[in-house]
């Protein structure tokens, strides 16, 4: 409807054929749009004739744009995830949207969501959040806030063991397989934690201050936090392929790739479930060879049983030793 409502505003006289060619819907459609913005009080009008089509009655203005604070960092927060790590270009679609929304803000508004775009790391490509991984909108402004300002922040975090209470230093937000982790000093554990944003049921700004270190990247961080945290198994695979290959083929949270010579590469991570590790290690063209656990060879055979490959192939047990 609001891209109708531009439609008619910036081309008076457009028809209901042609406005649903634009929109890709039926005249139908077009109508039921047209009758909607009609009961909110827009006066969307239909002549007949030459000068036919849609208009907007003579002096009728569009009203500015009325976001509440929450309402634009959910905003932002969806178009910077969209947009992907890499950025939208100066022309893209997703870049005018972001600099539409921040020119039509209350500046108060628009700080806040200058600081999620400044502190929020998107995914490496575009992407969409997993579902139930939105997080509160307060709670991220408020974490953002913390980042900018280098300020402690306090949060209850919701585990298996139940909920616990925390002071953390945020260093910043970063979105990972649909989901946004917050990555910080944690003063009761007394070292660095990432932590689920869907996980923390609240937070809070303390006037307590601090310095982030110095060169810190916040996404590395996550992503090789999210490999070797894992309670359970400590997994080492060497990767028949130089480092720089693995890493465009292995991503960051699955392992930590360290060159063991020009051609070589070892992957090191943790899981408490080797059946999917086995699935996560099995996504890339490079044959391997299992260092540890020997449990996990044991996982690449169970796989290898429910495999049919072609006959003369054997994927699993050749590419694995």
């Amino acid at each position: 409807m609001l891209a109708l409502l531009e439609r008619v505003q910036e081309r008076p006289g457009l028809t209901a054929a042609q406005l649903g060619a634009e929109l890709g819907v039926g005249e139908r459609t077009v109508r039921r749009y047209v009758a909607t913005l009609q009961e909110l009080g827009i006066p969307v009008t239909a002549r007949r004739g030459r000068a036919g089509g849609f208009h907007l009655e003579a002096g009728y203005r569009m009203p500015p744009l009325m976001l509440s604070t929450d309402e634009a960092v959910a905003l932002t927060l969806t178009l910077a995830v969209l947009a992907g790590r890499a950025g939208p270009t100066d022309d893209a679609p997703t870049a005018a949207a972001l600099g539409k929304l921040r020119r039509a803000l209350p500046r108060s508004v628009a700080e806040r969501v200058d600081d999620v775009l400044a502190v929020v790391v998107p995914p490496e490509r575009s992407d969409r959040l997993a579902a139930g991984a939105a997080p509160d909108p307060a709670l991220l402004a408020t974490l953002a806030a913390g980042v900018v300002g280098e300020r402690t922040c306090r949060v209850r975090h919701r585990s298996r063991g139940g909920s616990t209470e925390r002071l953390v230093n945020p260093y910043g937000v970063v979105v990972v397989r649909g989901h946004l982790y917050l990555h910080g000093w944690c003063h009761l554990r007394r070292a660095r934690r990432t932590f689920r944003l869907d996980r923390l049921q609240a937070a809070e700004l303390t006037d307590a201050t601090f310095r982030a270190p110095a060169g810190l990247e916040v996404a590395e961080a996550v992503e090789t936090s999210l490999a070797t945290t894992w309670s359970g198994w400590r997994v080492s695979v060497v990767l028949e392929a130089p480092l720089e290959e693995v890493r465009r083929s292995v991503p960051r949270w699955i392992g930590v790739a360290e060159a063991v010579d020009e051609s070589t590469t070892r992957l090191r991570l943790t899981t408490d479930n080797l059946d999917a590790t086995v699935i996560r290690l099995s996504d890339h063209p490079f044959a391997m060879r299992v260092e540890e656990p020997a449990e996990l060879r044991q996982a690449f055979a169970r796989r290898a049983a429910w495999w049919d490959p072609e006959p003369g192939q054997d994927l699993a047990r050749s590419a694995v030793r």
